[in-house]
């Protein structure tokens, strides 16, 4: 399945900090507090593309896609 840039860039995110915990909880969790305009509590993970995951996430109109992709690629499934 092709991803466009935003959802390319979700994607690498969700994987990158889901496939550790094998959960898609936790990225999700770091994308709500980095998203929530709480500056004292939003350093939660570092990631070098923080402001480009935020970006993604903001122009596009869902996370469908990038986010079962990304379900996919951590749990294993085919």
């Amino acid at each position: 399945m092709k991803l466009n840039k935003d959802e390319q860039v979700l994607y690498d995110f969700f994987v990158t900090f889901g496939k550790g915990v094998e959960s898609i909880s936790y990225p999700i969790a770091i994308l709500a507090v980095w998203t929530s305009g709480d500056e004292e509590n939003s350093i939660v993970a570092v990631y070098p593309h923080k402001q480009e995951v935020i970006d993604a996430y903001c122009n596009l109109d869902g996370m469908d896609k990038p986010l079962y992709e990304a379900i996919k690629e951590i749990k294993g499934w085919k």
